[in-house]
Parts: C-alpha cells; sequence; structure tokens
C-alpha cells in the first residue's frame, strides 16, 4: 500500500512537473516572435536614473546608459541624495566623458536630498526626477543594469505600438559568470523564476498586472493618471505597486521582447540570503496571486517529494525513495536549464546545489520576517508593516539640480 501511494504521488509531481517545464521553455522560444514593428517616429523620452552608491562594475553601466542607440530626442537625469554619494564624481566623469565624444542626448544630475521617513531613497530620487523630466515618455532605469544600444528602442516600441499600453518593461537577464555560490542563487531567482515566470504568464499582447523595474516607461499621460511616482509613497517596492495602480487607471503594462542585462557578481551566500529576504518583502508588498500560484505548485512539490524520500529512506524502504528523489532532483534542474535558456551563464558543478537553496532558505526567512519585518536596503533601514509597507510618511525634501561638467557651479 505504501509503495503504491509513494509511486502514484510521484508520477503524479513528475508529470505536473514536465508539463510546467514545457510550457515555460515554449513561451519563452515565442518571444522573439512579438516584437512590434519599428518606430515611425520617436517621441522625446526622459530618463531617469536613481543611483545611490557603487554597483557592481559601475563605470561601464553608466557609460552604457548614456549611449542608448535611440534616434528622438533624449535627455538623462542622474539622481543623487547628494554630492557625498560615492558614484557622485564617477557621474561627473561618465556625462563629461560623453559630452567630449559628442554622444547623442543631454545628461545632468540632481540631488533630491536624503528621503523622509516613511519613503525609499530610490522613491524619493524618482519622484525628484519625475518632476524635472521633459519628455513626453518617462523611464527609470536601475544603476547596476547595463543597456546596450537595443533596449530602450524596443521597450519604446512596445509603448507605443499598444494604445491601451500605459507602461512597459524590459525583461532581464543576468549574465554574468558566476564567482561563487552567491552569484548562482542570484541568477537563478532572476533568470529562472522571475523572467522566466513573467514570459510563462503573458498572453500575446505581452501584458501584466505588475511592472519590473530595472527598466520601466511610462506614458506621461498613464503617469498623471495615477498621481506621478508619488502615488507610491509609503512602499517599500515603486514598480508593482506603480503598474498595479496603471492597471487600476485603465491602462496595461506591457513587457518588452529584447533583455536588459543585470550586472552582478561576486555575491557570498550570506550575500544572497540578505538580497532573497529583501525580494521576498518585495513580493509580499506587490505581487499578485495569479503569478505566484506556479511558483506554489513548485514548491509543494519540492517539499513533499522531498519529504517523501526523507520518509522513505528513514524507514528502511530506500529502494521506494528514489521515485521522489528523482522528482526532487528535477526541481532544480527544471530552473538550471530555465536559467540558462533566458541567457544566464553556465552553472559550475560545484555551485549547482545553489539551484535547490532558493525554496529551501523559505522557511527560515519568513520565520525571520514575522519576527523582525526590519530591512536594510543601501544605505537606509526600512521598518515595514505586514503588507510590506514602509511605517510612517512626513513630507518630502526639496530637490537641488547640478550644473552639467563644465558649468559653473
Amino acid at each position: 500500500m505504501i509503495s503504491v501511494f509513494v509511486t502514484a504521488v510521484s508520477i503524479g509531481l513528475l508529470i505536473q512537473l514536465g508539463y510546467a517545464h514545457r510550457r515555460a521553455v515554449q513561451r519563452l522560444r515565442l518571444r522573439d516572435d512579438q516584437r512590434p514593428a519599428a518606430l515611425a517616429s520617436c517621441p522625446p523620452v526622459t530618463v531617469i536614473r536613481p543611483v545611490k552608491g557603487k554597483d557592481v562594475e559601475q563605470e561601464a553601466n553608466f557609460l552604457a546608459a548614456l549611449d542608448t542607440g535611440y534616434r528622438g530626442e533624449i535627455e538623462t537625469i542622474f539622481v543623487l541624495e547628494d554630492e557625498d554619494d560615492p558614484a557622485y564624481s564617477l557621474v561627473r566623469r561618465t556625462i563629461e566623458a560623453h559630452e567630449n565624444s559628442g554622444g547623442h542626448g543631454t545628461a545632468r544630475i540632481l540631488l533630491a536630498g536624503a528621503p523622509p521617513a516613511g519613503r525609499t531613497g530610490k522613491i524619493n530620487n524618482m519622484i525628484a526626477g519625475e518632476a524635472e523630466a521633459r519628455g513626453d515618455i518617462i523611464v527609470f532605469g536601475d544603476s547596476d543594469t547595463r543597456p546596450d544600444a537595443a533596449v530602450l528602442t524596443n521597450l519604446i516600441e512596445h509603448l507605443v505600438a499598444d494604445d491601451s499600453a500605459g507602461a512597459a518593461f524590459a525583461p532581464v537577464v543576468n549574465p554574468c559568470r558566476p564567482r561563487s555560490a552567491g552569484d548562482i542563487g542570484y541568477a537563478i531567482i532572476l533568470n529562472a523564476y522571475l523572467v522566466a515566470g513573467m514570459e510563462a504568464e503573458v498572453g500575446p499582447r505581452r501584458t501584466l498586472p505588475f511592472l519590473m523595474g530595472h527598466m520601466m516607461a511610462f506614458r506621461r499621460t498613464a503617469l498623471h493618471a495615477i498621481g506621478g511616482v508619488k502615488c507610491a509613497d509609503g512602499q517599500l517596492v515603486d514598480d508593482m505597486y506603480l503598474g498595479a495602480r496603471i492597471v487600476e487607471a485603465g491602462f496595461d503594462n506591457v513587457m518588452g521582447t529584447y533583455p536588459l542585462q543585470v550586472i552582478n557578481h561576486g555575491l557570498g551566500l550570506a550575500g544572497f540570503l540578505k538580497l532573497w529576504r529583501r525580494w521576498l518583502f518585495c513580493g509580499r508588498g506587490g505581487i499578485p496571486s495569479s503569478f505566484v500560484r506556479p511558483f506554489v505548485a513548485r514548491a509543494v512539490s519540492y517539499f513533499v517529494s522531498l519529504g517523501l524520500a526523507i520518509t522513505m529512506l528513514a524507514t528502511g524502504h530506500a529502494w521506494l525513495a528514489a521515485l521522489p528523489a528523482l522528482v526532487w532532483i528535477l526541481e532544480g534542474l527544471h530552473y538550471v536549464r530555465l536559467h540558462r535558456l533566458v541567457g544566464g551563464a553556465a552553472v559550475p558543478p560545484w555551485y549547482v546545489w545553489m539551484a535547490w537553496m532558493p525554496y529551501l532558505t523559505t522557511i527560515p526567512i519568513g520565520l525571520s520576517m514575522l519576527i523582525r519585518p526590519e530591512l536594510e536596503w543601501r544605505g537606509h533601514t526600512y521598518r515595514l508593516d505586514a503588507s510590506a509597507r514602509i511605517r510612517s510618511t512626513p513630507p518630502p525634501v526639496s530637490p537641488r539640480s547640478v550644473p552639467p561638467p563644465g558649468d559653473k557651479p
């Protein structure tokens, strides 16, 4: 009786995993066929880049951020808290190099000041940048990304091609060669969990009920309809909340078809766990249940197969442990393959065990979130409520502009 039960459950889980994997792979392969027509004309664009501290290979990221390949009018505003930020001098040098090379578009620095309590530094910088933006389309781009000369144009193509679209965002990929176990963990949750998960959920119009904020573009009319970025005051995460508000206002969020590189490597295991904890906080504050369900199915399969395998071994039924153990192994390999299909680097054999770690660590991390609902992020500490909102929201701080390099201060 036990053998029939374990075999039936394991085969059921195996079939479900096979179906989920096949569906995810098919959706990923459809992406290139869903690109819209090239732009007939290029609307004016403002790109706002919130910056806080130094990121991995940051100089190359900033240089790429100004070499967008976009043919229309474009301005870039780097928004920092103050001149003491470690990245401030690097931003100035990058702007100087761009101007001296005769690069397309303009760029400048805006100092937003320290965020008030109850508002993240990133949202504070975004609010300040939005107030200064002149373009018909406003784009927000993270400082740890490295856009090439095609990703921004592709994003605008998707936004302009769909009249019902109020916002669009670029799918991402971490292509970096892993240097540590933490690098593999980060790449798996970004490439396989998030991006492959989104590709599995989008339809032919590539719409989703939320945004992913590594690079997101808004029609000015849509941003105005939701009250601007300031509507996200008090939120831990801006992108998912803004995306939900865009949908509530009657617009759609569209995911682009050209990937944006996220540059991150050299992350230790402790650093990965800290980042994974932040992601779980972020998900609690903005990911809809419809998007979470496939991950719940995978988590159930992961823990049931692991539990059956351990139980069979512990009770002396080693041969019965083989089938659920196989299911558990394939659960991790499922994400390794999706990571590679999205564009991630090869996983060294000595680090492949990290593919099974994210689900396993959600239990202790979840408990820590209940015991200590507090998050440290880019130099600030935020205390969160049950909905992952920041507690207390006082009045904003006035920003100030910094003249472009070469101008008098």
